[in-house]
């Protein structure tokens, strides 16, 4: 894993790591009985059944950490298909295809086995009817089977879901630097277990199933429509903008458009202070058109194995898909801020000049 910043050309804005999970069956339920039904305890209503035991959930991430360090070992996308869902697992899909392209070293660092340490689980009443509970934790390189040294100093929220046979991590994203101070504290009910923010119920005005959309206005038009507070984030969502042209020398345009998203979750956890916690999924496309029959585009290293025909030849036009995860909050008042945003070009068309 790495927290790398963005290139000119980039294979990947801030990898989030090969991820995985393990099929887990749901809690037992718990339930009480009375011999004669006379007892007034008998009559109390029973707490809440969480969707899941801490420890189950433990188990799940021991178990999702040891298939992940497998299948980065392996390259494996077919493994990881085992254990990710989502956008995540298109993200690492993709990474996979790039690696022949991209540089040893760094592929290493990020593939390296690593460990979740210091985790707190927030996991939802089987009642709220969700199909996926969250973790926060912190990530350590993997030493003769231990975990060792911290990765920089961050936290990270993970959301596992549940699939057909079994569950699947499907988001993460981290909390950095300056930013750690921004970490919210989670509500919980009064059995422990974490209330859920519906998508679309209106925080402040605010949904929380509006995060990816303000999030790909800064790729679109550089955050002029977005009402995101000022953080490194958008900051740096908004340079893909205002950069976007930088190594073309007038010779194509260049432009980003908003895509359906890849998966369209929405996973949003009530705070304390009254907002909501929020980890979603968004795409867009770029596309670069040559502005004359003179005029051409070459396709980066790490685009060329996304292309399906002639990736060394000139092009006429190049249009890169991207899927991004990204982590906000939004305050009790509706103010959204992103704290974190992870993007990867899934695929890539191109249309060689020949062919103009």
């Amino acid at each position: 894993m790495t927290h790398s910043n963005r290139s000119a050309h980039p294979a990947r804005a801030a990898r989030i790591g090969a991820l995985a999970a393990a099929v887990l069956a749901a809690a037992a339920s718990l339930t009480g009985c009375s011999a004669d039904g006379g007892d007034s305890k008998a009559d109390a209503i029973p707490a809440e059944r969480p969707l899941l035991t801490k420890a189950e959930a433990n188990k799940t991430v021991d178990a999702y950490q040891k298939v992940n360090n497998q299948a980065n070992a392996q390259r494996s996308a077919s493994l990881m298909a085992r254990a990710e869902g989502g956008t995540v697992l298109a993200m690492d899909q993709a990474y996979f295809t790039q690696i022949p392209a991209l540089d040893k070293s760094e592929v290493a660092d990020n593939l390296a086995p690593f460990a979740y340490v210091n985790r707190a689980f927030y996991i939802p009443p089987a009642s709220a009817r969700t199909d996926w509970f969250l973790m926060r934790a912190q990530g350590a390189q993997l030493t003769h089977g231990k975990p060792g040294e911290l990765w920089p100093k961050d936290v990270r929220f993970l959301v596992f879901k549940r699939s057909g046979d079994g569950w699947r991590m499907v988001a993460a994203r981290d909390f950095q630097g300056p930013d750690l101070a921004k970490v919210p504290h989670i509500a919980l009910d009064g059995a422990g277990l974490m209330k859920v923010a519906a998508p679309d119920t209106k925080i402040g005005g605010t949904a929380p199933a509006r995060l990816p959309e303000l999030v790909t206005d800064l790729w679109v038009t550089g955050g002029r429509d977005t009402p995101l507070a000022d953080t490194s984030a958008r900051r740096t969502g908004s340079s893909w903008y205002t950069e976007r042209a930088d190594e073309l020398d007038g010779h194509a345009w260049v432009d980003f458009k908003r895509a359906a998203p890849h998966a369209g979750d929405v996973f949003a956890a009530k705070t304390t202070d009254g907002g909501a916690l929020v980890l979603s999924d968004s795409a867009v496309q770029e596309t670069f058109l040559a502005k004359d029959l003179n005029s051409y585009i070459n396709l980066g290293d790490s685009d060329k194995p996304l292309v399906r025909r002639d990736p060394d030849t000139r092009m006429n036009k190049v249009v890169r898909h991207y899927v991004q995860t990204e982590l906000g909050l939004i305050s009790a008042d509706g103010s959204p801020a992103v704290y974190s945003i992870g993007t990867q070009v899934t695929k890539v068309d191109a249309v060689p000049a020949s062919d103009v």
